[in-house]
């Protein structure tokens, strides 16, 4: 009887001990080469990684150009955005412009910017400021990011959907802790008991937080009672502080919990077994994937006529790339953002952040980004498919850029270059995106607030135009906001990144977390780009009536 309180208190544990893309660190080995007589190695990675990662491995090789491998925590704002940085350098410096993106999928929908292009048009500094907003806000991921800003970077799929699309449901997670909590169940002896009632009665009384941690202590226990078990369960503890298993080592962990209890004829509840045959299902697939990301990498390479091929992987995955890289003779190093030797970032992802990227949704679900979703939604622990060729991003995107160019022109030094009436000279296709119509004659100039007079555009934006079951209309005030930086700051990439890594760490140290639904900052505005701030309302007049430069 007590042992069957106990499993079903296990029930309530989730996935903390157990996480796919985040593995161990590397020592660096001995084995450091040149590649060529002119570039090392070791000159490249700790150039292009300095200030935001680390070079974990280094490895030569006679095998075709330098893979630079980097690692991410897939819920890392902090980690994409140094990520960036070291992809920026290594583009700006090296020439890399082949990226190798696990993720993305060989059978999958292939990715093309030239939306993001003709929305741009030949604003430079918007096109790269508005890219920079969306990877801090966590809705594109590094890759993404440089193949918004850079027309000659390449993103290579190198995933496979069979291997891709298995899952790790909650019920299959949850079993190797349920097999060797069952295991150590045959150890218990009659001095056991007493502590477990003691435990058991504890939890009772408990809630929430403080009933969570007295249930672990309950496992804990029971599970030290068997130093077989207790050895298995030391394995996923004792990990370093990023919080990583390799693949192979997890693999290998869930098959000996699995095997010990088939040679005890552990009884097992109804689809527990069904449970544990995902879980090795899960496992096997995401490792055999290392296999089919080397070959497609290594295709990717050979045809690369630059120096630098850049590999993009979660970080569990690290210890079998590096080894299938030596042993083809590949020259390559593993970079590491900074970001992934901290214990905790309290920017990051939450969980439910991270699934809704996994279903190719915004990370956000209020504010305007929840009306984007309404408008465009169309009917687990690896890395998110890319975002660039879905409606709601484009929509997202395409918003920010219109935003940003009408803001800038309109409300410029001395007037509208095109007239103070509506067009403003702008043709009526000007805003005619994939996504969204903005009608140029129905655009306004007022003041922002009646006590402060900021100037500001206003204007609705058709969401869906050409489905009438789906179009949706929301309003936008934008202002010209005070920019210190100078032009050329504006355009330089370097300094946006390190910029936006500034902000969020900043977050970091203050405390905050991406826990919010939105976009928006507590006032409901959004800083755009350096130079545009706005504001996105559901009608006309919550946007006349609220400022966006501040106050009532």
């Amino acid at each position: 009887m007590i042992m069957k309180k106990i499993i079903m208190l296990i029930g309530i544990l989730m996935l903390s001990l157990i996480c796919l893309d985040c593995g161990g660190m590397d020592s660096i080995p001995q084995d450091q080469h040149e590649y060529s007589d002119e570039l090392s190695i070791d000159k490249i990675t700790h150039t292009v990684c300095r200030d935001v990662g680390i070079v974990t491995r280094i490895s030569g090789g006679d095998n075709g150009p330098l893979v630079i491998v980097l690692e991410e925590n897939h819920t890392s704002i902090v980690g994409q955005i140094q990520n960036a940085l070291t992809l920026f350098r290594l583009h700006d410096k090296y020439g890399m412009k082949d990226i190798a993106l696990e993720g993305y999928l060989i059978e999958g929908k292939k990715i093309d910017t030239n939306w993001y292009n003709n929305a741009a048009g030949d604003n430079q500094e918007s096109k790269i400021q508005v890219a920079v907003r969306l990877l801090k806000e966590g809705e594109i991921s590094c890759a993404e990011f440089m193949k918004l800003i850079y027309d000659d970077i390449i993103l290579h799929p190198i995933d496979k959907i069979d291997q891709y699309s298995v899952e790790l449901d909650d019920e299959a997670s949850k079993a190797p802790m349920i097999y060797l909590a069952k295991i150590a169940q045959l150890s218990l002896r009659q001095e056991h008991v007493p502590k477990i009632e003691q435990l058991q009665a504890e939890i009772e009384k408990l809630k929430g937080e403080q009933k969570q941690k007295k249930v672990n202590e309950l496992l804990d226990y029971i599970l030290s009672v068997d130093p077989w078990v207790k050895a298995k369960d030391n394995i996923l503890h004792k990990q370093d502080m990023r919080g990583v298993m390799p693949l192979r080592q997890m693999l290998l962990l869930v098959e000996e919990v699995n095997d010990r209890a088939k040679e005890l004829a552990i009884p097992l509840g109804p689809g527990e077994k069904e449970a544990m045959d995902r879980n090795l299902e899960f496992w096997r697939a995401r490792l055999k994937a290392n296999e089919t990301m080397i070959r497609a990498t290594g295709k990717v390479a050979n045809e690369s006529g630059a120096p630098v091929v850049a590999m993009i992987i979660g970080n569990a995955h690290t210890e079998q790339i590096s080894k299938l890289l030596k042993k083809a003779s590949r020259p390559f190093a593993v970079v590491s953002p900074l970001s992934l030797t901290r214990s905790k970032n309290t920017s990051d992802l939450t969980w439910d952040m991270l699934n809704r990227k996994y279903k190719r949704q915004s990370v956000y679900t209020g504010g305007f980004t929840g009306a984007l979703l309404e408008a465009f939604i169309e009917e687990n622990l690896k890395k998110p498919e890319p975002v660039l060729s879905e409606s709601w991003l484009k929509a997202k995107a395409e918003l920010y850029l219109y935003t940003d160019k009408i803001t800038r022109k309109l409300l410029a030094v001395g007037g509208p270059p095109g007239g103070d009436k509506p067009p403003y000279g702008y043709s009526s296709n000007e805003f005619r995106g994939e996504r969204i119509y903005i009608d140029p004659n129905r655009i306004e100039i007022i003041d922002d607030t009646e006590k402060k007079k900021h100037k500001a555009v206003l204007f609705p934006v058709i969401l869906n135009p050409d489905d009438e079951k789906k179009r949706t209309e929301i309003w936008v005030k934008a202002i010209k906001d005070f920019s210190p930086a100078s032009n050329e700051e504006r355009e330089n990439v370097e300094y946006l990144l390190k910029k936006a890594l500034e902000e969020v760490q900043s977050e970091q140290e203050q405390g905050g977390e991406k826990s919010r639904d939105q976009v928006e900052d507590k006032g409901g505005r959004v800083q755009i780009t350096g130079v545009t701030k706005a504001i996105f309302t559901s009608n006309r007049h919550d946007a006349v009536t609220r400022s966006v430069a501040g106050g009532v």
